[in-house]
C-alpha cells in the first residue's frame, strides 16, 4: 500500500512539474521559436499519421494475400472455398452434405463436415 502511495505521489509531482515548466518556458521563449516548433510538431505529426496509414495498407494487403495462400494449402482437392460454404450455409443450402450426428446432444458444429478440417 505504501508503494502505491508514493507511486501517486510521483504521478502528481511530474504532472505539476510538467505544467509548470510548460508555462515558464512558453514566457521566456520567444513567438518564432515557440511557432517553428509547433510547425515541426505538426509536421511530425502529420508524417506519423501518413507512415501508420500507408502501414496499415501495406499490412492488410500482405494478411490478406497470406491468408489466401493459408486457405489454399488447408483445402483438399475439389474442397470448396470456406466463404461460399459459409455464405451457403447462411442461406439455407446444404449442398448434399449430411447432418452430422452428435451423441451428447445440444447444438451441432457442422462447419468440420463442411469445411474437410478442425482444431
Amino acid at each position: 500500500m505504501r508503494r502505491l502511495f508514493w507511486v501517486g505521489v510521483g504521478v502528481a509531482v511530474t504532472v505539476v512539474v510538467y505544467r509548470r515548466g510548460r508555462k515558464v518556458v512558453q514566457q521566456y521563449m520567444p513567438a518564432s521559436v515557440a511557432e517553428r516548433a509547433e510547425q515541426a510538431a505538426q509536421d511530425l505529426g502529420e508524417r506519423a499519421d501518413s507512415f501508420v496509414q500507408e502501414f496499415r495498407v501495406q499490412f492488410t494487403q500482405a494478411r490478406a494475400r497470406r491468408e489466401a495462400e493459408l486457405t489454399a494449402a488447408l483445402l483438399a482437392d475439389g474442397q470448396p472455398d470456406p466463404e461460399q460454404t459459409r455464405a451457403a450455409r447462411a442461406t439455407g443450402a446444404r449442398g448434399g452434405l449430411g447432418q452430422p450426428s452428435r451423441a451428447a446432444g445440444g447444438p451441432v458444429d457442422d462447419d468440420e463436415a463442411e469445411l474437410g478440417y478442425s482444431f
